[in-house]
């Protein structure tokens, strides 16, 4: 009986600790996307066949704990087609994987006829194409925080930002161990911290880096100035600066590991944990005192 009462017991802790680790996945959030209107395909054509394998191995691929892949599906022209994906370079390898498919299946409905397309979430880029050599600044999109710098603190916090992001450019352009990705902070008062956060894609040279984030900062002053906050999406790159931590502080790339939950959660793990224990004990005695009055 007390056998038998231990493996119900267990089998339900087993239930519940799969439920609260799994349900627990970060939600990908998008960004913004971009349709090449000009260029369309037929439903049910040759491209969109090869698009469908091409959006399938990207998404294969990400399970391999890389940050960035790109390939090509079809052999020649029309019907050949570029892709990839690039995650932020702080992102664990099981977040990676459901950002990619997210964009994967998303970009098939945001633009679905388009032979070129790409797609953005906080942590993750999708692009694809039907041409060969693939353009690093165009199309580009800049998301603000709606939430502006005081003006008496504007002057120095535009120059406390400007020498950020050339900072981190600089330093992400130049390193390869890091994967072309940078993050730093520098104080803007004893209380109030400027986070920034750059990265392009790998397979750039120095140099297309360097053009990338040079024409990302650049637009800054134009989309968002005076914001607390703010993106600029570019194929090749992007930048981000936020007054809060949005960015993990330790690396975790290798080896990849699983995303941590909330702490939220540990602690309802723990107390189940803690229930179950209760509960398997009073069963163990009841069972033995059961035994003694036999």
């Amino acid at each position: 009986m007390a056998a038998s009462g231990f493996r119900v017991i267990s089998s339900v802790f087993f239930f519940l600790f799969r439920f609260l680790l799994f349900s627990t996945e970060a939600v990908p959030v998008y960004s913004s996307h971009y349709c090449t209107d000009s260029l369309k395909f037929e439903p049910n054509s040759t491209f969109q066949t090869n698009l469908n394998l091409l959006l399938s191995s990207l998404t294969s691929n990400a399970t391999e704990g890389s940050h960035f892949y790109r390939t090509r599906v079809g052999s020649a022209a029309p019907n050949s087609i570029t892709g990839l994906f690039l995650c932020r370079g702080d992102t664990l390898s099981a977040a990676c994987h459901d950002c990619v498919a997210a964009a994967a299946t998303e970009i098939k409905q945001k633009c679905p006829v388009e032979r070129e397309a790409i797609i953005w979430y906080d942590i993750c880029m999708l692009r694809y194409s039907n041409q060969s050599i693939l353009n690093n600044i165009v199309p580009g999109v800049d998301l603000f925080n709606a939430k502006n710098v005081s003006v008496k603190e504007l002057g120095r916090f535009n120059k406390l930002l400007a020498n950020l992001l050339n900072g981190l450019a600089s330093k992400a352009e130049n390193s390869m161990e890091d994967n072309r990705f940078a993050t730093g902070e520098v104080n803007l008062t004893s209380r109030e911290t400027l986070y920034g956060l750059v990265q392009c894609t790998p397979e750039l040279s120095s140099f297309y880096c360097k053009m990338c984030f040079s024409s990302a900062i650049a637009s800054v002053p134009n989309c968002c100035d005076g914001k607390q906050g703010a993106r600029v999406l570019l194929p090749g790159c992007n930048i981000r600066y936020e007054v809060y931590p949005f960015y993990n502080s330790t690396k975790s790339l290798n080896p990849p590991v699983l995303q941590s939950r909330p702490s939220g959660i540990v602690v309802v793990l723990f107390a189940w944990l803690l229930i179950v224990m209760n509960l398997n004990s009073l069963w163990f005695c009841l069972a033995q005192e059961g035994i003694m009055l036999k």
